[in-house]
């Protein structure tokens, strides 16, 4: 018989142990059996023998979802993208007219745009780096390799520096040339350039005034763009104004913001003129 493992913390329907052991490697990799063992063990509490794992992970490398090196575990990233083409099917044939999730179509014109809506801007950001990575991991020599982002603030160091670490590592070695541009001029906006300098991004502070409540995304001939409502806009502008040192800085307030329950609609868009244009724009700033 099958074993089989209910945790509300990874959705309610039953998992079995090679659904454990895929939620374990994409927290931590590469792992050995021991190792992978011990987790399943104390972190999931499953009953389960050395053997009884191995043999799991052996059926997982020998379906190509797993590799293995040097007695080291890790997931095939080709089954990843599999499984993200998988996923993109069911959001766009699942959740149309939903509310939360809702994917329009793709154009199959060469010059498209699709709307994604989230229910917060943690959601919102997630998304919109994976569709950059995966922009990222399919360049072609030759291809523009730049990427332009400009926001009224960088508040992701203050949510999620891990991950977004990690995504500015990833980029920078799929030889991404990335310029971020912030239309904040606030204390912790100029703090935020260290961040960003210490992994090699080329971080600027507008010079212009501006009173856009939009994030955008430029790369390849894509434009990626969500915008704030006046109300969540007022408030993390009010959070990054009254700052004073970051030592005093209630950082708790920003990560409930990010989190606020409010519909964000993410627009990707292929348009190669007008990609062209926002990137000569925003690259325009870092020449003065």
């Amino acid at each position: 018989m099958t074993l089989e493992i209910i945790d509300s913390r990874y959705g309610e329907y039953k998992k079995i142990v090679c659904d454990i052991i895929m939620i374990i490697l994409a927290k931590e990799y590469p792992l050995t059996i021991g190792e992978i063992t011990k987790q399943l063990k104390n972190n999931f509490e499953v009953d389960i023998s050395f053997q009884a794992v191995r043999k799991s992970l052996n059926n997982m490398v020998d379906r190509k979802i797993l590799l293995v090196e040097d007695k080291k575990y890790f997931v095939n990233k080709n089954y990843i993208l599999e499984l993200k083409r998988i996923t993109d099917q069911l959001l766009k044939n699942y959740f149309q007219g939903s509310k939360l999730g809702k994917v329009v179509v793709w154009s199959e014109k060469p010059e498209s745009h699709s709307t994604y809506v989230f229910e917060n801007f943690i959601k919102t950001d997630q998304f919109c780096n994976e569709i950059i990575l995966d922009w990222a991991h399919n360049l072609k020599e030759g291809e523009d390799n730049r990427f332009f982002f400009q926001s009224p603030h960088f508040w992701y160091i203050f949510v999620q520096l891990g991950i977004e670490s990690s995504f500015l590592k990833e980029i920078k070695a799929l030889k991404v040339k990335a310029y971020y541009l912030c239309d904040g001029k606030t204390l912790l906006d100029r703090w935020t350039k260290k961040f960003y300098d210490a992994h090699n991004i080329k971080y600027m502070i507008n010079t212009f005034s501006t009173s856009m409540k939009t994030t955008i995304a430029v790369f390849g001939d894509f434009v990626v763009q969500y915008d704030y409502s006046a109300s969540i806009y007022e408030k993390i502008e009010e959070f990054y104004k009254v700052a004073k040192d970051i030592d005093t800085t209630n950082l708790a307030k920003i990560a409930q913001l990010s989190e606020f329950p409010t519909n964000i609609s993410l627009i990707v868009m292929k348009n190669k003129v007008i990609a062209q244009k926002l990137k000569e724009e925003i690259q325009s700033r870092f020449s003065k």
